[in-house]
């Protein structure tokens, strides 16, 4: 009787163990892309929005896309009038909060990319966390350059 009160204590402890873990793991991934490169450059930068629907905090500790033997998590910081990119080792998406990487703030930099990127094309990523597992998602190539509209309607 006593044996079977301690596996049923070890069993029900392990259950919610996993259920608090597969809560916590629930990490989602939206408006995903890359940019374009310039000719000649083989590194650019990638954004997307990282929302934590866990209970636990989640620390984003790297990232991975068949595009770059190479990403790093990076930062903007202004010092002395100057705006430096630095790397930032993890990042911390706390519970029920969105991380989002965004055009002269946190952001992903892809580096030695050997071919050129097409706006359009659509490539998988993923991150790895420390304790909530990881997630793929699917990030689009976008154009650096705006084109121009057609002048319609103008007449000489």
């Amino acid at each position: 009787m006593k044996k079977l009160l301690i596996f049923t204590l070890l069993f029900t402890a392990q259950a919610v163990t996993l259920a608090v873990a597969e809560q916590a793991a629930d990490l989602s991934v939206t408006n995903a892309y890359i940019r374009t490169m310039p000719p000649g450059q083989t590194k650019t930068a990638g954004f997307l929005s990282v929302t934590n629907n866990g209970a636990l905090s989640c620390q984003l500790t790297s990232a991975k896309s068949s595009l770059s033997s190479r990403i790093e998590f990076h930062e903007h910081q202004h010092s002395q009038g100057m705006m430096r990119m630095r790397p930032v080792a993890a990042v911390v998406v706390p519970p029920g909060e969105t991380v989002v990487f965004a055009p002269g703030a946190l952001h992903i930099m892809l580096f030695n990319i050997d071919a050129a990127l097409e706006a359009g094309d659509i490539t998988q990523m993923q991150l790895a966390t420390d304790q909530c597992g990881s997630i793929s998602f699917d990030a689009e190539v976008r154009s650096l350059v705006k084109k121009s509209k057609p002048m319609d309607g103008m007449h000489h």
